[in-house]
């Protein structure tokens, strides 16, 4: 039970004493006690209000900007919030901008500076174990009255490392910088005053140290504070339902049960209820399914062991018929391979053979035509016996070259006639060679040599050969100056030297020698002659002949030196012919030999490959039968794997020794029938599974279900058919214990309503310790909704001991309930207070007056009444042994009579708050009922921290009031 305000003058106390803003709001420096009634002037828009409305961001528990419309409810003038962007550059321009809050509590004075951190629209807490009496130098200079009017001038390097060196300063002392929400709430909402450490920053002492069911609650009384001379009920309605739904959670009634709870449990036991009555009705279907799946079962069987024996009789074939063609195969290709080489063996021998007779050919004929040569040089050779081979080649040369000239002066006579001349010419130098030559050997003893000794005669004659022919008569002095200068010669081997030295290359031949080569060239001599004188002879009857003569003896010539040329070539190559002759001899013996060898080994080529032929044909023979046996086989298996069922592998079965085509087709026609067997258990399996009664192991119907799928959809139902008896139990017990459950549910929701009456109760019952002008039991009366009213009566005459589920009209009613009443998600649903509270207002009787009235009051008035009423509901808050001192914000207290002024004063003074009003201009009433005001507008300074020159208004220090004569200050 909450006590009166004599009581709660002895506790523990908390007050908030003044607020300052540095370089925030409209502000540079302002210093402003909230301890004690005053009143504001300033022009519009100067950030009066809103310097108070910064004790939110001091005393809420809060770290940022974010969501700031639902966390402090900033408003304008027009009752508009402002957004997050817009509240946070208003209190935290630049990170020169400082909001500090001095408080006091059992454990003595502390600062709490608020400031710009890098998080998104975030600031953070620096709490100070310090009156702002001692850290005012670090924002302010107040001592220096040179500048601003005496106001006091800023201070250098104002920032956040001056929070940071404050911190550091105090850190020993127990300065703490507060950055989570975790840290304020510990820190500024635990009531402890028996321990300094824990209770050393406490700034409002709530029963359960900040439960975020009493912080929605003091958000909402904090709001309050701004309307307490409103005589609008919204907000004291909205301050209700938050208070009554902060405070549920501490009552037996629970509030907050969520009604939807009972609803999915009565859907859910619905649904069963439905289901379970939808399955019992397919169990004749069930026991038709399970025959039809025994018999395919067993059908299954025996066709799975029937495959399994052919399977494996065909297999086991086709394995020997590999077998026997990896044998088999090898030596055939070894045949046919073998064939391939004797073939080849056969053709290239018979390849030689014929290219040895073509070679044997040609060398019978070159043989033949070297033989006629030989035949014709032997015939050429006897028409000259005496002649050597080279004498016989020189003769036919001259024979050959004789005629060139005669066929040469037949075409041309003056060539004859020249020739003839010439020749005549030659006979004459020829005779007088002959004479000389002869005369020479005639008078042999009168030539030089002869008259010289022989080594002198040798000399001379190979000095030059006319010394051999000359003839004089020499005396012996001459003779001797000859044989002298020819010894001066020596003969050697390799000819003369003279002087020791080489003179000449020749061979010396001797004065004999000389003379014998002398009777030869006379013979040849003679012979030439003779020569000369047919050449002539004959050129003598060309230059006489006539034309057609002439003629006939060219073409004669020209036969003739044809022949001696053709004989003239025989000749030239007889050696070359007869080596010829014999090198075919030999070759023509070596090639026959050849030849008869290769026909030798054709013939037994030829008997080899014959009887490989035959070895090869009779192989290839059973190789194919082989193949086609083994095509068969596959063909067959191929066929058969078509037919495999699962079971193939485990299937029993008894061997057979034969599979043919036939067995397969009647085979074929077993798997026909399981497959109709089949879609006839599919279409069934469906009616199940289409029916949505049963939970499978498949959600949707299929055309066709394999086995696996078959078999756990078959256990599936049979294990739903054998849990059917005990899950209708369940569900008998199940409906009996939510009936229950709902009457629980029921009877707490019909406990609301008296919930509720009983916290207006309790609120009112503290009404009686507080008279407020001339009104007598005042009572807070609270409007439900009429709908929220019907349910509960229309529950309150239902029957909800039944052991058959409830109507669905009783749950449908309940489901619109909670779709208009409830808030939150699914499973987490909480009935909404301030949907069930349509409205909050006053009644109360006058004095000497019996009938009650609701009627408005003056705002004075209600502003004492709303004090009232925010002291016992703060006071139902904060713990018992605490008392907390507010500021209260009266906007309209200038609109306000002065009877009224006074009695809002009185209010808030004997509930323990200041009460600060906000005008734009001073009027005689407020000043003389106030006591103590500020005109902002007076205290405007040029030397600032903002550069822009918006934030000007310095105040600190004193506040302006009217006194009495004896209280002028000395």
């Amino acid at each position: 039970m909450l006590e009166n305000l004599e009581l709660l003058e002895k506790k523990t106390a908390y007050a908030v004493n003044k607020l300052i803003a540095i370089n925030s709001i409209s502000y540079c420096y302002v210093e402003l006690p909230i301890d004690r009634h005053c009143a504001l002037f300033g022009r519009n828009n100067l950030g009066k209000t809103s310097l108070l409305n910064a004790l939110k961001l001091h005393l809420f528990p809060e770290i940022s900007f974010n969501d700031c419309k639902g966390k402090f409810a900033f408003k304008s003038s027009k009752g508009e919030l402002y957004s997050s962007e817009d509240s946070y550059s208003y209190y935290f321009p630049s990170d020169s901008s400082f909001l500090i809050l001095e408080a006091e509590n059992i454990h003595g004075p502390f600062c709490l500076i608020l400031f710009k951190s890098n998080s998104s629209f975030g600031y953070q807490r620096l709490a100070l174990p310090c009156a702002y009496d001692e850290i005012r130098g670090q924002f302010w200079d107040i001592d220096n009255t040179e500048i601003n009017n005496g106001l006091g001038s800023p201070v250098a390097d104002l920032g956040i490392p001056k929070i940071l060196a404050l911190y550091q300063q105090y850190k020993a002392a127990g300065a703490v910088i507060l950055k989570t929400k975790k840290d304020i709430k510990d820190k500024l909402f635990s009531h402890s005053p028996l321990q300094r450490a824990k209770g050393r920053y406490c700034l409002v002492p709530l029963k359960e140290g900040g439960m975020e069911r009493e912080l929605s609650a003091f958000r909402q009384l904090m709001n309050f504070t701004f309307e307490i001379a409103k005589t609008d009920t919204k907000g004291l309605t909205d301050t209700f339902a938050t208070i009554i739904e902060s405070g549920k959670i501490n009552t037996q009634d629970k509030l907050h049960q969520d009604l939807q709870v009972i609803m999915d449990d009565y859907n859910e036991l619905r649904q069963s209820q439905d289901k379970l009555k939808a399955i019992a009705n397919y169990r004749d279907d069930f026991s038709q399914l399970q025959t039809m799946h025994q018999r395919r079962n067993e059908q299954r069987q025996a066709f799975a062991a029937t495959f399994a024996a052919y399977d494996v009789c065909l297999r086991n074939t086709e394995t020997e018929c590999r077998r026997l063609v990896g044998q088999l195969e090898p030596e055939v290709d070894r045949l046919y391979a073998s064939q391939q080489r004797l073939g080849q063996q056969d053709i290239e021998l018979q390849k030689q053979h014929s290219e040895l007779g073509g070679q044997l050919k040609t060398l019978n004929k070159d043989s033949q035509q070297l033989k006629l040569a030989v035949e014709q040089f032997e015939n050429i050779h006897n028409q000259y016996p005496e002649a050597s081979l080279i004498e016989l080649r020189k003769l036919l040369q001259d024979r050959e070259e004789a005629l060139k000239q005669k066929i040469d002066h037949l075409q041309d006579n003056q060539q004859a006639i020249a020739a003839l001349s010439a020749k005549v010419g030659v006979q004459k130098s020829k005779n007088a060679e002959r004479s000389r030559k002869k005369q020479a050997l005639e008078q042999y003893q009168q030539l030089l040599v002869s008259q010289l000794d022989e080594h002198s005669a040798a000399v001379l004659s190979n000095l030059n050969r006319q010394f051999a022919e000359l003839i004089v008569d020499v005396d012996g002095r001459q003779r001797e100056t000859i044989e002298r200068f020819a010894d001066l010669f020596s003969i050697e081997a390799n000819g003369l030297n003279f002087l020791g030295a080489a003179f000449g290359s020749e061979p010396v031949k001797s004065p004999q020698q000389f003379k014998e080569q002398l009777q030869g060239e006379l013979v040849q001599l003679d012979q030439a002659l003779l020569q000369l004188d047919r050449e002539i002879l004959e050129l003598q009857k060309i230059a006489s002949a006539s034309g057609d003569a002439q003629q006939q003896q060219l073409q004669q010539a020209e036969q003739e030196r044809i022949k001696i040329h053709e004989q003239l070539l025989i000749v030239n190559g007889i050696e070359s012919t007869r080596q010829q002759q014999q090198a075919r001899t030999v070759e023509i013996e070596e090639l026959e030999n050849a030849r008869g060898q290769l026909e030798k080994d054709r013939e037994r080529i030829q008997v080899e490959l014959e009887q490989n032929r035959s070895e090869h044909a009779a192989g290839k023979e059973k190789l194919l039968a082989l193949h086609k046996r083994l095509k068969e086989a596959t063909a067959l298996i191929q066929r058969l794997q078509s037919l495999k069922p699962p079971e193939a592998n485990t299937a029993e079965f008894k061997s057979v020794d034969s599979v043919t085509a036939a067995d397969l087709s009647e085979l074929e026609g077993e798997r026909a029938k399981l497959v109709k067997l089949k879609e006839g258990l599919d279409e069934n399996i469906n009616i199940f599974v289409q029916c949505g009664h049963f939970h499978l192991p498949v959600e949707i119907a299929y055309s066709s279900y394999s086995d696996e799928q078959q078999e756990a959809i078959l256990v599936a139902l049979n294990n739903t058919f054998v849990a059917l008896p005990h899950q209708l139990e369940t569900l008998q017990s199940r409906v009996i214990e939510h009936n229950k459950m709902t009457g629980a549910k029921i009877s707490e929701l019909t406990g609301n309503r008296s919930h509720i009456r009983a916290f207006i109760n309790k609120v009112n019952k503290q009404f009686e310790h507080y008279p407020v002008s001339n009104l007598q039991d005042i009572r807070v009366e609270i409007e439900l909704d009429p709908r929220f009213e019907e349910l509960i009566d229309e529950l309150e005459q239902t029957n909800l001991n039944t052991t058959d589920i409830h109507d669905d009209a009783l749950y449908q009613r309940l489901n619109a309930f909670c779709e208009d009443f409830f808030t939150g998600v699914r499973d987490n649903r909480i009935l909404e207070m301030g949907k069930i509270i349509k409205n909050v207002k006053y009644s109360y009787r006058k004095a000497h007056r019996d009938q009650r009235e609701d009627k408005d009051q003056s705002t004075g008035t209600n502003a004492l009444i709303n004090c009232t009423l925010l002291t016992i509901l703060l006071g139902d808050l904060l713990a018992q042994d605490s008392k907390l001192t507010l500021p209260v914000i009266f906007d309209e207290f200038t609109a306000l009579d002065e009877y009224n002024q006074r009695t809002a004063i009185k209010a808030a003074g004997e509930h323990g708050f200041a009460l600060f009003c906000a005008s734009p201009t001073d009027t005689a009433e407020v000043v003389s009922v106030v006591d103590y005001y500020i005109h902002l507008d007076d205290f405007h300074v040029n030397t600032l921290y903002d550069a822009s020159g918006e934030r000007d208004v310095v105040f600190h220090h004193f506040q302006e009031r009217l006194y009495q004569e004896t209280e002028r200050p000395a």
